[in-house]
C-alpha cells in the first residue's frame, strides 16, 4: 500500500522536479512555470534569472549521491516552492535557488549574497547554512546545534528548509543505509513539527516519511 502513497505520487505529480534534456531546455522549463505570475520584463523576474545563473555556475562540477548535478536539487527545491507552496515571493525563489551556495561554494558568503541579492535573502540564507563541521565534537552535538536555531528563524525560513528537506527525502535511494535512517530520524524530529506548525507541506513529507520508511524494509 506504501507504494502508491509517498515518493510515488510525489514524483508522479511533478516530474518537472526532475531536468529533462539539456541545461538550457531544464531553464526553459523552470522560467515557463515562474512566467505564469511575472513576466520576464519585470525586474523581479529578472532578479531570479540572476539567482538561477549565479547558483548554476557556482554549482558547476558538484554532484549529489544519486549522480545528479547538485544543481539540479536547488532548482528543484524552488520549484516546490513554487508549485506545492504557491509562493510568488521573488525573494523565496531566489533563496531556494541559493540555499546551498554558501555551505557549498567557498568563494560565496552571506555577505556576498547581500551584496548581490539583498539584506532578506542573505538573512535566509545565513539561516539555511549549515555551521562548518570541525566546530563540533560529534555529528550529534552537530546537528542539535543546527536545528536549535530553528528556534528563531521567520516563517519564510519554513517555507524553503521544508521544501529542500521534501526534495531530500524523496531522492533517499542512492544514499547509505545509515544516511537514510538518520535523514528519517531528524526529519520526524525537527521538521515535521514544524511543517504542522506552520502547516507547510505536511502532507507531502508525511508521505515521503512513510515510503522512506517502507524503502528500508524491502
Amino acid at each position: 500500500m506504501l507504494k502508491k502513497r509517498g515518493r510515488a505520487v510525489f514524483l508522479c505529480k511533478m516530474p518537472f522536479l526532475f531536468e529533462r534534456g539539456s541545461k538550457e531546455e531544464s531553464r526553459k522549463a523552470f522560467f515557463k512555470r515562474v512566467s505564469l505570475f511575472l513576466s520576464a520584463e519585470d525586474p523581479r523576474y529578472k532578479e531570479i534569472e540572476k539567482a538561477y545563473d549565479c547558483a548554476e555556475r557556482a554549482l558547476e562540477g558538484k554532484f549529489r549521491d544519486g549522480g545528479e548535478r547538485s544543481f539540479s536539487h536547488s532548482r528543484a527545491t524552488a520549484l516546490i516552492l513554487i508549485a506545492c507552496s504557491r509562493v510568488r515571493d521573488y525573494h523565496l525563489i531566489i533563496a531556494g535557488l541559493l540555499h546551498d551556495i554558501v555551505e557549498d561554494c567557498p568563494e560565496w558568503t552571506v555577505e556576498l549574497v547581500e551584496q548581490k541579492f539583498g539584506a532578506y535573502v542573505a538573512m535566509l540564507i545565513g539561516y539555511l547554512t549549515r555551521p562548518p563541521r570541525w566546530k563540533f565534537v560529534s555529528r550529534e552535538v552537530y546537528g542539535r546545534a543546527y536545528h536549535l536555531q530553528f528556534r528563531f528563524a521567520p516563517r519564510d525560513f519554513f517555507l524553503i528548509k521544508l521544501a529542500d528537506r521534501l526534495h531530500n527525502m524523496t531522492t533517499l535511494g542512492p544514499c547509505s543505509h545509515a544516511k537514510q535512517i538518520r535523514q528519517i530520524e531528524e526529519t520526524r524530529k525537527y521538521y515535521l513539527p514544524y511543517a504542522k506548525k506552520y502547516r507547510i507541506l505536511v502532507r507531502e513529507i508525511e508521505e515521503a516519511l512513510d515510503q522512506a520508511e517502507a524503502n528500508l524494509k524491502q
